[in-house]
């Protein structure tokens, strides 16, 4: 985790005053089309990006009637793999015990890659990042690395509440 935060640090060059002028930078220079080609071999790829919030590349992704997301941060080598529905159900990571074989073929495409998928607790991690949506205080590594976005995609029950869901 120490070296998630280094990078997360090294990134922004302040967590009181970030810069995201390397996040913009990543952003135009896109430097994981070849590998969601790749996975559009496997997937059914769609790409939902927002420059104004996003730390990375968001991915969503169906096959056989399934869904998942995948985040490519810019932030560091780092990626999130979600199974969802209305919401993201599970993290996924190469040690998730019923992954399933397009499942595995893509931890190990994204690990092929240079980047490591994070757990449900390393996303969790509160960090003293200050951001524009995320209110001070509630910031993860999650935010840090991927959005700019209030919330966790997987916390039902907020975003129930919030009618999101």
């Amino acid at each position: 985790m120490d070296e998630i935060l280094r990078r997360i640090e090294d990134t922004y060059g302040s967590l009181t005053e970030p810069n995201f002028s390397s996040v913009a930078a990543g952003l135009e220079s896109r430097p994981y089309d070849r590998l969601a080609e790749e996975i559009g071999t496997v997937f059914k790829v769609a790409e939902d990006v927002d420059p104004d919030d996003d730390h990375g590349f968001m991915y969503g992704l169906e096959r056989g009637g399934r869904r998942w997301v995948l985040w490519l941060s810019l932030v560091g080598p780092y990626a999130a793999f979600a199974r969802v529905s209305n919401a993201w159900d599970t993290i996924l990571t190469q040690a998730t015990p019923d992954l399933s074989d397009e499942e595995r073929w893509l931890v190990h495409k994204v690990s092929q890659a240079g980047l490591k998928p994070l757990t449900q607790d390393e996303l969790e991690r509160p960090i003293d990042l200050r951001l524009f949506n995320v209110e001070w205080g509630s910031t993860k590594v999650f935010h840090a690395l991927f959005t700019d976005s209030p919330g966790l995609p997987w916390d039902k029950e907020t975003l129930r509440r919030l009618g999101l869901i």
